[in-house]
């Protein structure tokens, strides 16, 4: 009877040692499963950063060439409009000399 008790026992022994193994083996594979989603993760968020950067750099030139673009307009209308008033204030000086010559021989 004591062999068979202390058969049981070491049976009781190993049992429990395949159990921790077994608990053992468990946590590692799901420490393991945990850091590859961890990486998955960081590796998205990095290409989002990415991707965020890239759109911001593209929104910043697009803005950059359409404020040039628009001040280049607004040169040349200002020019235009300064063209114009030149030739206006012309006529105007020209009509005032005609209207000072008509007045000083009558």
């Amino acid at each position: 009877m004591a062999l068979k008790n202390v058969n049981l026992t070491l049976r009781g022994n190993v049992m429990n040692k395949l159990l921790k193994v077994l608990l053992i083996s468990l946590t590692l594979a799901i420490g393991m499963s945990a850091c590859k989603k961890t990486e998955e993760a960081v590796s998205e968020t990095a290409d989002a950063a990415k991707d965020a950067a890239a759109a911001t750099t593209e929104a910043a030139t697009e803005a950059a060439e359409a404020t040039t673009e628009a001040a280049k307009d607004a040169a040349a209308a200002t020019t235009e409009a300064a063209g114009e008033v030149a030739e206006e204030a012309k006529e105007a000086a020209g009509d005032a000399v005609q209207a000072a010559k008509e007045a000083a021989g009558h």
